[in-house]
């Protein structure tokens, strides 16, 4: 009835019942829209924590859930099947780290994704590993088990320190965990037997990786595989490298000299599916005349003065008995040594974190590291201390420096563990107090606790 619109506005505004609660309702309307909008906005202390801990959160479990099931694997009430299923689910979200690592890593060190990605097989690898150690009945259940569930290459391979210096770049790491992968799987189509010893042991145990500042991976395996290790790789023909190494001596320095970046740049067109056909044993003999395996990629950089290249993965050879096994007994020395050490004490062997991977490691701790490092054994988590060769440019270093672990706790990770005493079970987690966050997670049988200075 009221058809003029200035009429009919007049009566709006002087009708206090309408326009009031029309004012209130608009109101309300903004400030929720206006606090939506700020829930988008990050504070500067969420901003700081992302910059610091850039990890995804897209895997199927969370880091409290991988907890709980590793605490369900080693329950001694969980029966087989169910222990069956937790592996397996493990094995599935370790399947989802180790495809991240690999994807990232190839992004950030090659300009051709798709060759890098051909040159690591990682159903091939889950595989091997899988197959293994899967608990298939009650003798095989587990020893230990764990993950590093927040493995971000950028940030962990981007840490330093000026006493202990790491001269391992984020791509240099990459290649070398490359290639053990490599590695392993042909270890494993071979059924060879392996584990871990020297400096590595020591990262797994200290780091739950290779030592940071550390160049390299040591294995041991039985010496009557030695000749399926031959066969298992091209071996290098010394007669035809000779020349071509001496006409590139005066680069060599250079080559070392050059970043990862560039030996990465001019490695990625060369990358193809044939990376195995790549790969070459060179049997060496140290100043100790012990014997050992170097496994490299003819696609990395030749060493200097040098047959082989870097990086490279070093085997041992050891010897046993009815009832022991040892290598070198009487060398005092820790290269390729080992005092002997019984069977029981090593086997069965069990899978244990180096990184993202996970790699056989004997069953003793205590005693296999009294048995293989025979130099500071008592000290390896109280010293910290440097390369005594580095072996990227085959040369010891200006200086050797050891100091105590504890100072390095801002500049590297560090394993915690914890022995529960009545169910005989350590549980380790890697701390790093910049990223105010546990990167790993372990679990394992322990007849005693391996005594650490954390």
């Amino acid at each position: 009835m009221y058809t003029n619109p200035i009429i009919y506005a007049r009566l709006l505004i002087n009708n206090r019942r309408v326009w009031i609660p029309c004012m209130i309702l608009f109101c309300l309307c903004a400030i929720t829209i206006a606090m939506q909008q700020s829930d988008k906005v990050e504070t500067p202390i969420s901003t700081q924590i992302l910059q610091e801990f850039p990890y995804s959160s897209s895997h199927s479990m969370s880091y409290d859930e991988v907890k709980l099931l590793l605490d369900q694997l080693f329950d001694s009430e969980t029966s087989l099947i169910d222990i069956q299923s937790i592996w397996n689910k493990l094995m599935e979200i370790w399947r989802q780290i180790l495809t991240k690592f690999v994807r990232d890593a190839c992004e950030l060190c090659h300009q051709n994704d798709s060759y890098c990605y051909e040159s690591i097989d990682i159903d091939r690898y889950i595989y091997y590993i899988n197959g293994s150690f899967y608990p298939i009945n009650e003798i095989k259940r587990p020893v230990g088990m764990g993950i590093y569930y927040y493995f971000d290459l950028k940030t962990l391979r981007s840490v330093n320190n000026s006493i202990l210096p790491t001269d391992v770049s984020q791509c240099d790491y990459f290649h070398m965990i490359q290639l053990m992968m490599n590695v392993q799987i042909i270890l494993h189509q071979s059924q060879i037997k392996y584990f871990l010893t020297k400096g590595t042991f020591i990262g797994v145990l200290r780091h739950h990786d290779v030592i940071p500042w550390d160049t390299d991976i040591d294995l041991f395996i039985p010496s009557s595989a030695t000749q399926k290790i031959l066969r298992s790789f091209r071996q290098l023909d010394t007669s035809s490298t000779k020349a071509s190494l001496k006409t590139t001596a005066a680069t060599a320095t250079a080559t070392a000299a050059t970043t990862t970046t560039e030996s990465s740049t001019a490695r990625a067109a060369k990358d193809r599916p044939s990376f195995h056909n790549d790969l070459i044993v060179y049997r060496f003999k140290n100043i100790h005349r012990v014997t050992s395996y170097k496994i490299f990629s003819l696609r990395s950089p030749v060493v200097n003065r040098t047959n082989y290249r870097w990086p490279k993965i070093d085997i041992f050879p050891y010897e046993e008995n009815s009832t022991h096994i040892y290598a070198y007994p009487k060398h005092h020395h820790n290269l390729g040594t080992m005092n002997y050490i019984a069977k029981s004490n090593v086997e069965p062997i069990y899978l244990r974190i180096l990184g993202p991977l996970l790699v056989p490691s004997p069953r003793d701790l205590r005693l296999s590291l009294k048995a293989m490092i025979k130099l500071g054994r008592s000290n390896v988590f109280y010293a910290c201390e440097g390369n005594t060769f580095l072996h990227r440019y085959n040369r010891g270093p200006t200086e050797t420096w050891r100091v105590p672990c504890k100072e390095l706790h801002n500049s590297y990770p560090f394993v915690k563990s914890v022995r529960n005493i009545s169910t005989s079970l350590c549980f380790e987690e890697l701390k790093f107090p910049h990223l105010n966050q546990s990167l790993s997670l372990y679990k394992y049988r322990c007849e005693e606790d391996l005594q650490r200075t954390l």
